[in-house]
């Protein structure tokens, strides 16, 4: 998962969805914005998943605007563009460009075989096993995984993803009843998803410093019962 570390709070958030007409090839697209605050800067921007589900095929596009400012000044920004091409429930196709405070890092995947091969402008080429799944909480399915790949820099580890029963979770003051998932990788993450299995909130690590991204739908509250 990406960005720099936070106390949540909400944002405006878009969940749409559109189908195709009838006769046509049944798609549906789901629309995910989340507002990302630092405990010190506050709102320092959006991560915003697009899901375009097709058959047995999905892709998701991710955007990233971020941006920490301090009188005016920006000290640290990030924009990044990703795409992942999902098929079966196996990540067939990833590409990222990422403008990390004016560093560029592209990085390339794509299954061959029984591995999905990874070319990092950073790190070079990595050959991860074919289950590997970009650090990206868009779905219950990117936890179905025991190997995370930074959607940043292409780097592989690892992970343990631990479901840790409900937990009643406040955000922005709203009280929600969410499953709770731990990621445990070279840094701790969390992943809050609610009975539909969207994603309404999750948690990484920067600097040591706790990142969340919260999702609100609409004018519609999220809170449970």
């Amino acid at each position: 998962m990406a960005g720099l570390g936070c106390a949540a709070r909400a944002a405006l958030i878009g969940v749409a969805i559109l189908t195709v007409p009838s006769g046509l090839a049944r798609a549906a697209t789901l629309v995910l914005q989340y507002q990302v605050e630092h405990p010190t800067y506050g709102n320092i921007g959006t991560y915003i998943n697009t899901v375009v589900r097709d058959g047995d095929r999905t892709e998701v596009r991710t955007e990233v605007h971020i941006a920490v400012r301090v009188l005016g000044i920006r000290l640290f920004h990030q924009d990044a563009n990703r795409t992942e091409d999902w098929q079966n429930g196996r990540l067939v196709g990833f590409k990222s460009g990422t403008d990390d405070n004016g560093k560029q890092i592209d990085v390339d995947g794509a299954a061959q075989g029984d591995g999905f091969r990874i070319n990092s402008g950073v790190l070079g080429v990595i050959t991860a096993p074919p289950q590997v799944h970009p650090s990206n909480p868009w779905s219950p399915q990117s936890l179905e995984t025991d190997t995370m790949m930074s959607s940043k820099t292409g780097k592989v580890t690892p992970v343990v993803v631990t479901d840790t029963g409900e937990a009643m979770m406040t955000f922005d003051g709203q009280t929600m009843r969410l499953r709770q998932f731990f990621v445990d990788s070279d840094k701790h993450q969390v992943v809050w998803l609610d009975g539909r299995g969207v994603v309404v909130a999750f948690q990484t690590e920067e600097n040591g410093a706790p990142v969340n991204f919260v999702l609100h739908q609409g004018d519609h509250p999220l809170a449970a019962n």
